[in-house]
């Protein structure tokens, strides 16, 4: 090491750098050096040489190879990092190329005694460090994340595989944990090694560089080659492999000469000749890259290459105007003292670029649209598509819109959406044997990115196995983009998209626009929804009005004037409406029929029903006086009207000169009887067979009998009484219905029924009520 320069003695490239600029290039300059061993031994000898200043350069043809070659890195990842910046493997990637420039501009320039040589050497040891960590951290994510699996359960017994055996395949699967120690181990051996030199121990220096440095960036390089060697092998889709296969024979063709001839040969057999040999073949990684955005569409080229153009041209011709114009003024103002002046000048330019600014915002747009009509064609058709989506009304012409015009528009080779049904959940529209459908996890992730996702992205994020199944069958089935279709954070579908038949990927103005169209078509399916809800509210409103109207025009208008008895009904409607009636069937002779039903179901077919039951006892009671038989043949008849559909009956026969009641009760409440005399209160004694008419084809119904005292009291109700709730949905029930009549059982018809209603209102206490109430009172005067 140099001791002196001249005739002064140097501590420091400082020193030498302050006494060499005193000297001509030309001159010859005494140097006294040091001969001997590295790491501070006295061993060796003193010599003096004469050293003749040479002309000052950057470097020799090694060195500006290496210079050119940073920068042709650097440019390839700005692209891909320009056209996906959100892909994460996108930054990686072009953090790794500013790293291969800064290490092959600063770390591999020649040393000098300038002082910013100190700057430019920290800057390339910088690089050295990180290069390392970040290279093998891109191909740990590219072309996806990297997963390992070797913690399963034992294939014989079943059993989980050991707790640190699970933790370890979690910490490798590009955890952030494993991103971290890798980024630390560099730095931490570059600082051992300086705290090493501090206190005088030797150590290996290449290039200006700890050798450890040196062999870590080469064991780095061959780890990171090993996973896209990997990739390149198992990934699942056949175009991502070609793509890591070629990618991983440039990068292999690009490390292997530099780890050999960059680090082996001068870390074990201290031969630094061969460098130029190892860095030579670095280029085959950016061609390599470049060969793959051209190959593979992992950037739409075309675009770059014409938009580069078009801002050429367009700065070309801005520039000639602006030089004509100074020449014409130069011309105009030649004889003028103005033209002298450098405020005049200064003035011409600001003019000059002002114009020059308004210029370009003028022709930017159709400029644009010259270059890439086709792009603008398709961007327009989007736009015109999430307005057109927004006056839709029917889901099923929603889902036809996005995946017929989509498909067509943006030339793709198929696209399917996922919608909400009526529950809710989403259906695959047109594919309803296909019960695929996102699951929870998947909806929740797209929900919260609001944004389309790639399959492929979102298969790393998912951790149950019914999620990552879904996406394993979305990438199987060649889909390259899944767009939520969200409206006021509620996930309204899914669009998915398979890829472009031109084979070009889905750029960022793409997702832009998709964007825009699910949120436009959101809003869509949303007020669809509500549109049919509405529909069907409106619908079921008006069948409630006319169901409403054939129960009431089933109730009787007038009471039966019969000597010996008196009769008061009425027929209480709840909010929904039931099937309830009553009414009377006069007889030649005197009797009485009387008829109280529920018919099951709230709609216009169950009042149909109601009117087809009344018309079909009416017909039978003509014919026969057994209420029994009577309804054996009615119940035929009303089975084979509507299946799954029923009648609760009760018809008793009443004659007022035998002072009897014969009747047969199918589905509705017994009747209750206060008896005359000690009050006491029961309820009619039930025939054997109390099914509802319709519930089964075949019903042997048969009749009873009871005979009738004056003062007795009938109370005929159907289950609206009993099945009253309170607001805890207790039922008030048989025996405080019959509590309550009892306690007034000598007063008035009309002061029973509304001291009987009154209880009821104050049991339930405001609850709402789903079933009607319907009764009648006889009484035996």
């Amino acid at each position: 090491m140099s001791r002196a320069i001249g005739k002064r003695l140097v501590n420091s490239t400082s020193d030498a750098s302050a006494e060499l600029r005193k000297h001509a290039i030309g001159e010859r300059v005494s140097y006294l050096y040091h001969r001997g061993r590295c790491g501070g031994e006295t061993k060796g000898e003193m010599r003096t040489t004469q050293v003749r200043l040479s002309s000052e350069r950057l470097g020799g043809t090694t060195y500006v190879y290496a210079a050119a070659l940073g920068f042709l890195f650097f440019f390839i990842g700005f692209f891909v990092f320009n056209r996906r910046p959100e892909d994460r493997a996108a930054r990686i990637f072009f953090l790794l190329c500013v790293l291969f420039l800064l290490f092959f501009v600063c770390r591999l320039r020649p040393a000098s005694y300038w002082w910013i040589d100190l700057f430019v050497q920290n800057t390339g040891t910088v690089s050295l460090f990180l290069l390392p960590a970040v290279f093998l951290h891109f191909f740990l994510i590219f072309p996806r994340p990297k997963e390992f699996t070797f913690a399963k359960p034992d294939e014989w017994t079943g059993e989980p595989p050991p707790r640190w055996k699970e933790k370890l395949q979690d910490f490798l699967s590009a955890s952030p944990g494993l991103f971290y120690l890798l980024y630390s181990i560099p730095p931490v051996v570059f600082l051992y090694d300086v705290l090493r030199q501090l206190r005088g121990n030797r150590v290996a220096i290449l290039s200006g560089a700890p050798l450890s440095s040196w062999v870590l960036l080469g064991d780095y390089l061959i780890l990171g080659l090993i996973a896209l060697a990997h990739s390149a092998f198992t990934l699942p889709d056949a175009r991502e492999r070609r793509q890591a296969f070629h990618v991983f024979i440039g990068t292999i063709l690009g490390t292997a000469p530099f780890v050999l001839f960059g680090i082996v040969l001068p870390s074990a057999f201290n031969i630094e000749d061969y460098v130029f040999y190892g860095i030579v073949p670095m280029i085959f990684i950016p061609l390599t890259f470049a060969y793959a955005i051209v190959r593979f569409q992992m950037l739409n080229v075309r675009v770059i290459v014409r938009r580069t153009f078009l801002y050429a041209a367009t700065t070309a011709i801005l520039l000639g105007l602006y030089a004509l114009a100074v020449a014409m003024a130069n011309v105009i103002f030649a004889e003028s003292r103005l033209s002298s002046s450098p405020l005049f000048n200064f003035g011409f330019f600001l003019v000059g670029i002002s114009l020059f600014e308004v210029l370009r915002r003028r022709l930017q747009t159709p400029l644009d649209k010259f270059f890439f009509r086709e792009k603008f064609d398709y961007q327009k058709a989007l736009l015109d598509m999430s307005e057109a989506i927004t006056g839709e009304l029917d889901l099923g012409r929603i889902a036809d819109f996005l995946t017929g015009r989509v498909a067509a528009t943006m030339r793709l080779d198929k696209a399917s959406v996922w919608l909400r049904d009526e529950q809710g959940w989403l259906e695959r529209r047109g594919r309803r044997e296909d019960r695929l459908s996102p699951t929870a996890e998947v909806r929740r992730l797209l929900r919260a990115e609001g944004k389309p996702a790639l399959p492929e992205d979102l298969r790393q994020r998912v951790s149950d196995t019914e999620s990552v199944m879904f996406c394993d069958r979305v990438i199987a089935e060649e889909f390259r983009l899944l767009v939520p279709l969200a409206y006021r954070e509620r996930l309204m579908g899914i669009l998915a998209l398979k890829e472009k038949l031109s084979g070009e990927r889905f750029d960022r103005d793409d997702q832009t626009l998709l964007s825009t169209l699910a949120n436009q078509s959101a809003l869509a399916i949303e007020t669809a929804i509500l549109h049919d809800e509405m529909t069907r509210q409106a619908e079921l409103r008006r069948d409630l009005e006319i169901a409403r109207d054939i129960q009431t025009s089933l109730l009787p208008r007038s009471l039966p004037q019969l000597a010996g008895f008196t009769f008061l009904g009425g027929s209480l409607p709840a909010k929904v409406v039931g099937g309830d009636f009553y009414d009377f069937i006069s007889f030649d002779d005197h009797r009485l029929g009387i008829v109280i039903g529920d018919v099951s179901g709230k709609s216009v077919p169950a009042s149909l029903l109601m009117v087809a039951s009344k018309e079909i006892v009416y017909s039978r009671a003509l014919t026969t006086r057994d209420p029994g038989r009577l309804f054996q043949e009615s119940n035929r008849r009303i089975y084979s009207i509507k299946r799954r559909m029923f009648v609760s009956l009760g018809y008793f026969l009443l004659d007022p000169d035998a002072m009897s009641l014969r009747y047969a009760i199918g589905g509705q409440p017994l009747p209750m009887i206060f008896r005359t005399g000690d009050g006491g209160a029961r309820f009619l004694e039930p025939p054997d067979h109390r099914l509802p008419l319709g519930a089964l084809k075949e019903v042997p119904y048969d009749t009873r009998e009871i005979y009738l005292k004056r003062g007795d009291l009938l109370f005929f109700y159907t289950d609206g009484f009993t099945e009253a709730m309170d607001q805890e949905m207790n039922p008030f029930g048989e025996d405080r219905i019959m509590e309550s009549l009892a306690s007034r059982r000598n007063a008035s018809l009309d002061d029973l029924a509304h001291g009987l209603l009154a209880d009821i209102r104050g049991y339930v206490d405001g609850a709402e009520q789903y079933d009607d109430m319907t009764f009648l009172f006889m009484r035996v005067e």
